[in-house]
């Protein structure tokens, strides 16, 4: 069967229209409003803000750590054996032998005593460190969320790069499928006539499914692409939106053309190394400090009971007991390991101050690379764009040419395989610059 040239466009429309059908979402989109939108909806992100809220949390638990403690008890025994103590019997009986033990029991069956206790550290320096290390840790916590977005900002970013080059690859390849299912419809007319061999219509059929070949790719691709850039807009990738882009491939072009990209006055990759340095000193002073003595208070009132008989609410029983306590705490054998830890910690810092240098120097390595790499996609693009528009207007006027039974078709075919390369070219070339200027700026800021 002979495909006709509405059958054609049909054809290669049919899966944009049922796909638009089945997506009663239109979500218009230019890439600031993408990367916007990722930063409020991408669950990676949501969850790193969760990891930011439960440190600063941290933060209010070591805290109450640090006010007095109190405490409520009730214990109940029952003394199965009680316990016999020996004393001197003549400080009973002062006629007794010298040296003669008479064993006493200075307890009953029953034995209960509840109270409030409390304590309060006057001075520990534990206790501070650990509120020091929640703080690091919290800014921490900060500085990865902030590595998180920068490494989401630019992920959308590039997906959104892909999905609307992919869509205008997808134009272009509609297009040029139905002019090459019109040159098809034109030279078998031409070969019925009598006015060409079967071998140049075979030509034209086989150019044709290379054509559609390249059709389905293109169709692939972009579903690749879209799907890409929902997931990270925080969608089900197989959700029914329709992307609509406000931006096209110049206006992208010019937003990243001549921008200064500004260096980071902190690299995120230092700023995490200098709060490492931070901790380490944090965790050094803490580990020196503890060669100091910790000095508390502790207090207890209650009331204690003792009696043969199980009857807990017999007042006579229950005796008053009370007490404050300054409890002085001096460490002596633990100074040995602190001595290890203080090694360890300073050889660490060590290590750090090493790493944070070697940061630096890659870091301008990197913005270096990243320049160089702008600065030759943009004359690839450039270059690449000239090319394009003058293949495409040799295309055109060939086309007419044939059209008009002015060129053979092998010609015709030259032309336009060179026009189909250099398409390609001008799309990867202005895709490798926009991804350049992306890289360049996540660069800046890693």
């Amino acid at each position: 069967m002979k495909l006709t040239l509405l059958n054609a466009i049909f054809l290669l429309l049919l899966p944009i229209i049922i796909k638009a059908q089945e997506s009663p979402v239109t979500l218009r989109l230019s890439l600031r409003e993408a990367r916007k939108m990722a930063l409020h909806q991408n669950p990676r992100l949501r969850a790193g803000d969760l990891n930011t809220q439960i440190a600063r949390e941290n933060i209010a638990q070591v805290k109450w750590k640090r006010i007095p403690q109190v405490y409520a008890d009730f214990n109940l025994q029952r003394n199965l054996i009680i316990p016999v103590t020996p004393v001197p019997a003549n400080a009973f009986n002062p006629s007794a032998p010298e040296g003669e033990l008479l064993p006493l029991r200075f307890s009953t069956k029953w034995t209960a005593n509840t109270g409030l206790n409390a304590q309060v550290d006057l001075f520990n320096p534990q206790k501070k460190q650990e509120l020091q290390e929640a703080k690091l840790q919290a800014e921490q916590s900060v500085t990865e969320q902030q590595q998180l977005e920068n490494d989401i900002d630019f992920e959308v970013s590039k997906a959104y790069a892909a999905a609307l080059i992919a869509e205008e690859q997808l134009r272009l390849a509609i297009a040029d499928t139905v002019a090459k299912f019109k040159m098809v419809t034109m030279t078998q007319e031409q070969f019925d006539a009598g006015r060409l061999l079967l071998a140049e219509l075979n030509l034209a059929k086989a150019d044709r499914n290379t054509t559609l070949s390249h059709f389905d790719e293109a169709t692939k691709i972009n579903a690749d692409a879209t799907a890409q850039l929902l997931y990270h807009l925080g969608y089900d990738p197989e959700a029914e939106v329709k992307l609509e882009f406000t931006d096209d491939i110049e206006s992208l072009f010019s937003s990243f053309q001549g921008v200064a990209m500004a260096d980071s006055s902190q690299r995120l990759s230092l700023k995490r190394l200098d709060q490492e340095e931070q901790m380490i000193n944090v965790q050094l002073k803490g580990t020196k400090n503890g060669f100091l003595p910790v000095l508390a208070v502790q207090g207890y009132y209650g009331s204690n009971y003792f009696d043969n008989n199980f009857e807990l609410f017999k007042s006579r029983n229950w005796n008053g007991n009370s007490f404050v306590n300054v409890g002085l705490r001096i460490p002596l054998t633990e100074g040995l390991e602190r001595v290890k830890k203080i090694s360890q910690l300073k050889l660490q810092q060590q290590v750090n101050r090493l790493e944070y240098q070697d940061q630096q120097h890659k870091n301008k390595l990197d913005g270096l690379a990243a320049s160089r790499e702008v600065a030759l996609a943009e004359k690839k693009y450039t270059r690449a764009k000239d090319n394009f528009i003058l293949a495409q207007e040799n295309y055109q006027n060939v086309q007419a040419q044939y059209n008009n039974g002015r060129l053979l078709i092998g010609d015709f075919y030259k032309q336009s395989y060179a026009y189909e390369q250099e398409k390609n070219s001008y799309l990867n070339a202005s895709y490798d610059f926009i991804l350049a200027r992306m890289k360049q700026e996540k660069t800046l800021k890693d």
